[in-house]
């Protein structure tokens, strides 16, 4: 007997589900050592994978996560034979945003008020947009009691408020297809300075985020150095600066990419561990070193 639960939710549940829609899967078991075998049985099988412990998901509905009104609106149950997981549905009761929720959204968009000037950069730019945007547009959803999860959906609620152009909706929905491009690392296909120009308008239009920047990368990366130390931003936003850092000085680095694509999984396993704060340390004691090279060999001559 499989004394686990595993659901598809999210787009892979929708009829407008497409080639730019992520295949998330949920696996719900009773300790997170069974769940680490079965997220990479199903990572291998090109699933975004979600894992929870049956206890946590509980946890989770008894204090309104939004996450759980998700999976009652957009899941489709693929094994459940103990019926843990339904059950957990069943008595979810849905509860409105509140303004915690609202402010740390807003909050999250402060790691984008400048944008890197390389192409690149202006892809990671969209694909941090989207995220926050999404997240916005689904908090207001809910707070008007739709519990919508839909992006292009969500952007009909706001063109249906009167907040945005029918033009600016297909700016808007042209951030999911950067975001996959991004993540698949399609190059030629990142968007264009032009096309930053008009996003940032919107944002500010949302009032989101005000008096967005374009910086050349020394610049950003001077603000990278300085944004990866500052205590107010979450673990989440220093991954994503510590991964656009990475790319500036032509770097990549895989584990980081990967932790990204599933938030959840890098919450639940690293955080933990430290692992953003020990790779924040490195970043620094290297600039230290780069730092007095440079002194030694230009800055202190007789």
């Amino acid at each position: 007997m499989k004394n686990y639960s595993v659901a598809i939710y999210g787009s892979s549940t929708r009829e407008n589900f497409d080639k730019y829609s992520d295949k998330d899967i949920l696996i719900v078991a009773e300790t997170y050592n069974e769940l680490k075998k079965l997220r990479i049985e199903y990572e291998n099988q090109g699933f975004s994978v979600s894992v929870y412990t049956y206890s946590k998901l509980k946890f989770m509905s008894e204090n309104g996560s939004l996450f759980i009104d998700h999976l009652v609106k957009e899941s489709k149950t693929i094994i459940d034979l103990n019926n843990k997981f339904n059950f957990i549905l069943r008595n979810h009761k849905s509860k409105k945003p509140d303004l915690k929720q609202f402010q740390d959204n807003k909050n999250y968009f402060e790691i984008l008020k400048f944008v890197p000037n390389f192409n690149k950069g202006f892809g990671w730019f969209c694909d941090c947009l989207y995220i926050g945007i999404r997240n916005y547009l689904i908090l207001k959803s809910a707070e008007k009691g739709y519990f919508n999860f839909s992006y292009l959906s969500l952007l009909e609620e706001l063109k249906n408020d009167n907040l945005i152009t029918e033009n600016e909706i297909e700016i808007l929905r042209e951030l999911r297809v950067i975001k996959r491009n991004y993540r698949e690392k399609i190059s030629d296909e990142l968007p264009s300075k032009i096309y930053i120009q008009k996003i940032i308008k919107i944002v500010d239009k949302l009032d989101l985020l005000k008096n967005i920047k374009i910086l050349d990368k020394t610049e950003f990366q001077n603000f990278v150095e300085i944004s990866i130390k500052n205590i107010e931003f979450n673990h989440y936003q220093k991954l994503r600066l510590i991964e656009i850092y990475y790319y500036l000085n032509g770097k990549e680095n895989k584990e980081i990419e990967r932790i990204i694509c599933n938030p959840q999984f890098y919450a639940s396993f690293f955080k933990k561990e430290k692992y953003v704060l020990n790779i924040i340390e490195k970043i620094t004691e290297n600039k230290k070193t780069s730092h007095n090279i440079r002194y030694k060999q230009f800055g202190h001559q007789s």
